[in-house]
């Protein structure tokens, strides 16, 4: 009897709770019913305009990830999620468009900045609130306070913050689920870990240390615990190192050089998905299924012909170049797990807003 009884699938309560909110009432970290901008279709101040919605499939337990070079907009699609996941759902009969969630930041490439992302709430709010402007402040510095931000130095001691989060969460966060989960990036220990595994190469053979084995897999199997437990929206920030065999002319992908990082993949594997029959965590890997790759490459700006003389420069920078800096634009490509089509998307970044709209 007791060996019928160990066959039988087994999961804790939290897990079977998680599966529920993600499969019985899907919350979406951007609803279809926002706009691009993060207002909302029946509150949006008559002047700004309604963009078609882009990602409104992103739910709770969903996987992304954002690859790109240096200076292509990556943090700033997190401030993106990130305000749509702090900023207050509704109130005073106001849709402010947010979810009233916590944010847990793991910046890794300490390139994360607060002040930048407070001006962006703020000038969000007030949008909505164009006559009061302290109201606008208290709701930005209350959405500030459901932001947490932590800054390992280490892969493992970014594995073993991730194990703890659940502790923290109960003892420092009880009031509020944790809608979005971040490392931005994936890749800062990269350069670091790959000398220390050659080093190991030279090293007589014996047996390694587990922690030396792989430490990005610990960290994966952090974030497929919390995965299953807590059901967050997991945002994964990493580098474009090497471009793809296959990427030509306007569409570039990039390899990925982490191993055993997960894939984007076109067949959908259900078994992959939450589910209440995945059983108790194990001390084995965790599925990291991705459901979203997007890629990000700023716009390219043409460098000056050799033989141009310094006046036509200065005219060309004037009506030209200086015109697209000043955009902000920076194009991405979105792939999505089960899906063969790519959606191309634009991110607008400008001092006072950041928002996506499709091109």
């Amino acid at each position: 009897m007791a060996s019928l009884l160990n066959e039988i699938p087994r999961e804790s309560l939290q897990n079977l709770l998680s599966s529920v909110r993600v499969y019985g009432e899907i919350q979406h970290i951007a609803p279809s019913d926002v706009f691009c901008d993060g207002t909302s279709s029946e509150s949006a101040p008559p002047h700004i305009s309604a963009p078609a919605p882009l990602l409104s499939s992103l739910s709770r337990g969903n996987v992304i990830e954002v690859q790109g070079p240096a200076s292509s907009g990556k943090t700033h699609l997190l401030y993106h999620f990130v305000l749509l996941c702090i900023a207050p759902s509704r109130q005073m009969s106001i849709d402010f468009g947010g979810n009233g969630l916590a944010a847990v930041i793991y910046d890794t490439d300490a390139s994360f900045d607060v002040a930048r992302l407070h001006q962006l709430l703020l000038a969000r709010l007030s949008l909505f609130l164009p006559h009061n402007i302290e109201m606008a402040r208290r709701l930005t510095e209350e959405s500030l306070h459901r932001l947490h931000v932590f800054r390992p130095t280490s892969l493992p001691q970014l594995a073993t913050s991730l194990l703890h989060l659940p502790s923290y969460h109960k003892a420092s966060i009880p009031e509020h689920e944790i809608g979005l989960l971040a490392v931005d990036s994936m890749s800062s220990f990269y350069w670091t870990d790959r000398f220390i595994a050659e080093q190991m190469r030279n090293v007589p053979q014996r047996e390694p240390e587990p922690s030396l084995i792989n430490p990005l897999q610990h960290v994966l199997t952090a974030l497929g615990r919390l995965r299953l437990s807590h059901a967050p929206f997991i945002m994964l920030t990493n580098w474009g190192l090497n471009l793809a065999s296959q990427s030509s002319g306007p569409v570039t992908f990039y390899k990925q050089h982490l191993h055993s990082f997960p894939v984007y993949s076109e067949n959908l594997d259900t078994s992959a998905l939450p589910s209440s029959m995945t059983g108790d965590l194990l001390p084995t890997p965790m599925p990291l299924p991705l459901t979203h790759h997007v890629t990000l490459f700023p716009v390219s700006i043409p460098p000056f012909a050799p033989e141009i003389s310094l006046g036509d420069a200065i005219q060309h920078e004037v009506d030209y170049r200086r015109s697209m800096v000043q955009k902000g634009e920076i194009t991405g490509l979105v792939r999505t797990t089960g899906r063969d089509e790519i959606t191309r998307l634009t991110l607008c970044i400008t001092p006072e807003n950041v928002h996506i709209r499709h091109s």
